[in-house]
């Protein structure tokens, strides 16, 4: 029996649920991966999977099986890749989640110039903000905002992902303009709700030298970062977003930053894997590729303090 094949197999129809989907994904015959299963349970004297005329179930044999199998072939991978890196450079398929703005507005733009630097790496972008589902999509590793410690993952940390707090100028003549983090509590707030818990994410403040959190009142709240800043432009509220999504409208002036002396580190952005698996050359020349973007997009997004002349001004990499 190769071993090695009805390992990939096997990964793959549990990854898919379905027996039909492997065998086509892989490009074998229709029944080749049923047989291919059979052929393996019966060398391990155990079943792996429980079938129904509906659907196939994991037994716990068959997930202890899938977990020792990936981190085998990962150990293969990482082997070949090791033993040729001398003579050739990071290749294979890479599987990544990254959030839609990032992705839009920061990584696909840097991109072409990745592959022409990596020719032998074939990137998959998946735009999502969910918690990463490694297993269902087939994730190598994903961009996450946040701590992740609902998920048995290695992190590597690219940096603090800049926020600012912002308003359109019409809202702002029309209600005022808040001078320090409590004066939020008068204003309608836009507020954006988080995908990973389903609830609106508290706003954050930094202040006499302390962490200030403040769950904002406001009619409106949207799970997409882009609305909600579509939202503030027509004076609908305050938003606290990411510095990225509003770097344009801040320059244009169709937004203006407010409490800039308050403003917060941001959360860490992070990309993770799962720790079982080993981490292929491929997704480490990867990770490098968006440490050093994120590095060449912080003095773009960031803003200069309440000092600085006039409110909201952007610091831009050749001030």
């Amino acid at each position: 029996m190769d071993h090695i094949r009805a390992m990939r197999v096997f990964i793959r129809v549990a990854e898919r649920g379905s027996l039909t989907a492997a065998s086509d994904e892989l490009g074998y015959a229709r029944g080749a991966a049923s047989s291919i299963v059979k052929e393996l349970e019966r060398h391990m004297g155990v079943q792996l999977l429980e079938r129904t005329t509906r659907k196939i179930r994991l037994t716990e044999e068959g997930s202890h099986y899938v977990e020792r199998a990936r981190a085998i072939l990962a150990d293969i991978a990482e082997l070949e890749e090791e033993i040729g890196a001398a003579e050739r450079s990071p290749h294979g398929l890479l599987r990544v989640q990254i959030p839609p703005g990032i992705t839009r507005l920061i990584v696909a733009p840097a991109l072409p110039g990745f592959i022409a630097q990596y020719p032998g790496i074939e990137l998959e972008i998946l735009s999502r903000s969910d918690l990463p589902d490694f297993v269902g999509l087939r994730l190598d590793a994903a961009v996450v905002v946040g701590p992740m410690a609902e998920l048995d993952v290695v992190a590597r940390p690219l940096g603090h992902l800049p926020a600012m707090t912002v308003a359109a100028p019409a809202y702002l003549e029309r209600r005022g303009t808040p001078i320090v983090p409590a004066d939020i509590a008068g204003h309608d707030c836009i507020r954006t709700i988080s995908t990973a818990t389903g609830s609106p994410v508290i706003w954050r403040f930094r202040e006499n030298g302390k962490d200030v959190r403040i769950a904002v009142p406001g009619p409106l709240a949207f799970e997409s970062p882009e609305a909600a800043v579509a939202a503030a432009r027509r004076g609908g509220g305050i938003l606290q977003i990411a510095s990225y999504l509003v770097y344009d409208d801040i320059r244009s002036g169709r937004l203006v930053s407010v409490l800039d002396a308050f403003r917060p580190e941001g959360p860490t952005l992070q990309i993770v894997h799962p720790r079982h698996r080993r981490k292929p050359r491929r997704l480490k020349v990867f990770e490098d590729f968006l440490s050093d973007l994120n590095l060449r997009f912080r003095s773009k997004w960031n803003i200069r303090d309440s000092q600085s002349p006039g409110p909201g001004r952007l610091v831009t990499p050749s001030e």
